[in-house]
């Protein structure tokens, strides 16, 4: 089963050495399982091709599956070892609770506190939901998937979101901006462009702004369908021209191209 794509990326720290793997077991205070090992001793962290794990139990994420971005290589600095500041982060308070994946607020687990082999356990902190996903490492790696219909949640009218649920969204993004990697800006994004354009514009100014070029890329994914007439109403044509010259102006080449196009798109929408 090929679970990355051939080149190296974020996610990836460095060869697994028998040192590196005793120190992370010794400092988490865990056996970590055979399988997930040879993984790593394969690949040490990467993002993952299937990125889908079915659940028939409704979550923050969708009515039928929970969304595993990556898998955590063995080692610090965006490995396993990440788990120890993370829990305390997030008030997450069992040590036997080894986090593989995450998508603050929710976090894929190696679960110990029932037993010695982990099962996988799904875990959204603001939800206060846990959801075993599989009764070891093999099952859960063997039934990701890459795609499952229906995934989103029925989407919010402007009239059904309260005023905590407003806040609540606004200290999601400013934490997901200062703190996330581009993967977990962008899963914010999907959520907030099914809320309302008061936080559809907020969030739009934030990516805006962001210092990663794949911020800006993944941000262009829906300024370009704003240029090409879409999403009518969500962003004034004077604002997106605004961002979109902005943009243009990037040191990333793809993020470039692709404002240059989208500016191209909104000229020809505008007869200018």
């Amino acid at each position: 089963m090929q679970l990355w794509d051939d080149e190296l990326d974020d996610n990836f720290i460095g060869e697994l050495n028998e040192e590196t793997l005793q120190k992370v077991q010794r400092e988490l205070q865990v056996d970590l399982p055979e399988l997930y090992i040879n993984v790593m001793k394969k690949r040490n962290g990467f993002y993952l091709v299937k990125k889908y794990y079915p659940t028939t139990i409704p979550n923050s994420w969708a009515n039928n599956s929970v969304y595993v971005n990556e898998l955590y290589g063995i080692g610090e600095d965006s490995g396993l070892i990440d788990t120890i500041y993370l829990r305390k982060e997030w008030g997450i308070r069992s040590k036997k609770l080894v986090i593989i994946s995450a998508e603050p607020p929710t976090f894929i687990c190696l679960d110990y506190r029932r037993r010695k082999n982990p099962i996988i356990t799904f875990i959204d902190v603001e939800a206060n939901q846990e959801i075993k996903l599989a009764k070891d490492f093999e099952e859960f790696i063997n039934g990701l998937v890459e795609e499952i219909k229906e995934l989103e949640v029925g989407p919010f009218d402007d009239t059904s979101l309260t005023r905590q649920q407003i806040k609540d969204y606004y200290s999601k993004i400013d934490h997901v901006i200062l703190k996330g990697k581009p993967a977990e800006v962008d899963r914010v994004f999907v959520k907030i462009l099914s809320t309302n354009n008061e936080l559809i514009r907020y969030m739009v100014e934030k990516m805006r702004k962001h210092e990663k070029a794949k911020v800006h890329f993944n941000l262009l994914l829906f300024l370009s369908c704003c240029a090409e007439g879409e999403n009518k109403g969500i962003i004034e044509d004077d604002y997106l021209l605004d961002v979109l010259n902005e943009l243009s102006q990037s040191k990333n080449r793809d993020v470039r191209e692709f404002s240059l196009y989208s500016l191209k798109e909104l000229h020809k929408r505008l007869n200018i």
